[in-house]
């Protein structure tokens, strides 16, 4: 029973991440019309700031619920300042290139919550359907 638990979970957050990209996809269309090149780089910046958080945020809840026997410190160490200089990256990008133009930094940072609702979509179907 846990395995399934633990397989119906990757599979939501997989779905999850594919709406999101998506939604990405989707949303290229109206910021590259409405504020060119900046706007594309402001889409794309806060969309990597919002999935590098979501993809940290899914770490944490599964170390949190099985904990590692063998915790290397190093090792979190060095992952938690690489996502700390990819963040800084996508933050810096965002306000210098892209001049936090609303609609592509607005865009970005709600990826992740039409991922979520998408799934939540295809949950409700799937379950009229069964």
């Amino acid at each position: 029973m846990a395995e399934a638990t633990v397989s119906d979970t990757a599979a939501v957050l997989a779905r999850v991440r594919r709406f999101s990209f998506g939604a990405y996809l989707l949303f290229i269309i109206p910021v590259a019309i409405n504020s060119g090149w900046p706007g594309f780089v402001g889409l794309t910046c806060s969309a990597v700031v919002t999935m590098i958080s979501f993809l940290w945020l899914e770490q944490i809840v599964e170390a949190v619920l099985q904990p590692s026997p063998r915790l290397r410190a190093w090792k979190v160490v060095l992952r938690t300042l690489v996502r700390y200089a990819l963040l800084g990256a996508a933050l810096a990008v965002a306000i210098i290139i892209a001049r936090f133009n609303a609609l592509s930094v607005l865009l970005g940072f709600s990826i992740v919550v039409v991922g979520i609702i998408g799934e939540a979509v295809y949950s409700t179907v799937k379950g009229f359907a069964d």
